[in-house]
């Protein structure tokens, strides 16, 4: 499969369902942040599914690590933005920022 494929496919499911649930208390909406054990899966997922993809492509070199980390951290700044935007109307609260990590 084409890694380019993959990632439109997975990268928007993560920024809109997987990761928004794992920041967000799921009965009072609460904000719990990034430091959290299911945040930390996700991330190791995404950031072995990227290098599985672009180390094959590009090899194991700096630009290779650069691309894996960019392209994983993607989701998770769009979750962020998902979550601050259009959760407040689905709790009824807004996020507040006290705790970043």
């Amino acid at each position: 499969m084409n890694p380019i494929y993959l990632n439109a496919a997975v990268l928007p499911l993560f920024a809109t369902w997987f990761i928004p649930e794992a920041i967000r208390n799921r009965k009072t909406g609460e904000y719990l942040g990034f430091r959290n054990r299911t945040v930390a899966m996700h991330f190791i997922l995404i950031l072995c599914m990227e290098s599985f993809f672009l180390i094959e492509k590009y090899g194991l070199n700096l630009d290779a690590g650069f691309r894996v980390l960019s392209i994983s951290a993607m989701p998770f700044l769009g979750a962020l933005v998902f979550v601050k935007y259009t959760q407040k109307e689905l709790y009824g609260n807004e996020i507040k920022f006290t705790k970043w990590w």
